[in-house]
Formats: structure tokens, C-alpha cells, sequence
């Protein structure tokens, strides 16, 4: 991540560092990771992806939780999983934190489902 974000000109590298700093605080025990050539951040799943562009910089996030925070961004562009944002105009740490609440109950409603699919009651009561 650190050379990734070096790459880039100096008012990508501040918004992006901002925002990786405040996930790194949401979510310490999450591992940084590079992911379809962009940085993310995983724990059990991948949380978020994040990456820049010529123009924007945008925070990558999964469909669903981009449909439940929608209405937190105003007028901010965004496409079918990312909020896009500048250095000038950054995401609202509100709507970070909720995408991050939300993708962490996302991963737990999942590994719970694949956790009772395996239980042995289970097994018992399907045959």
C-alpha cells in the first residue's frame, strides 16, 4: 500500500493516506492488501478496495452497503459499488464508518450461514 500510495501526485497521496488511516483506525486488525491491482483492506473477507484515478479518488464498496449509505452522500457521484471523492471534498468519516459496520455485519451474517450449513443438527435434520 505504502508504494502505491507514493506513486501517486501529492493530492491523491494526502486524500488517500487520510482515508486509509482512518479505516486502519475503524478496523486495526484488518490486513492491507492489494486486490485487483488496487489497495483493500480484509478481515474474514475483503472490507473495502480504494484507489485513484485522474480525477477522483474513490472508496470501493460492496453493492448492498453502497445501496444502505447512498442516502448519506448527497449529491457525491458514485457508480454501482464506489463513492467517489477528491482531497478537497473527502467522504464524510460518518458514511466510512457505516461502510465499514455495515461490510463487517455483511461477512458475520455470512460466516454464521456457512457455520449452520456445517452443524451436525443440521446434517441430522436433513436426511
Amino acid at each position: 500500500m505504502d508504494l502505491y500510495i507514493q506513486a501517486l501526485p501529492a493530492a491523491q497521496r494526502d486524500g488517500l493516506q487520510q482515508l486509509r488511516e482512518q479505516i486502519k483506525a475503524l478496523v486495526p486488525q484488518a490486513e492491507e492488501t492489494i486486490s485487483y491491482g488496487m489497495p483493500a483492506f480484509k478481515q474474514q473477507g475483503i472490507l473495502v478496495y480504494y484507489a485513484a484515478f485522474t480525477h477522483h479518488m474513490s472508496l470501493f464498496v460492496m453493492p448492498k452497503v453502497l445501496d444502505k449509505v447512498r442516502p448519506m452522500l448527497s449529491d457525491r457521484s458514485t457508480t454501482k459499488s464506489a463513492i467517489h471523492f477528491t482531497e478537497d471534498n473527502p467522504i464524510p468519516a460518518v458514511v466510512v464508518e457505516k461502510c465499514i459496520a455495515l461490510r463487517l455485519a455483511e461477512i458475520e451474517t455470512k460466516l454464521m450461514a456457512k457455520k449452520a450449513k456445517k452443524t451436525p443438527q443440521n446434517k441430522l435434520n436433513s436426511h
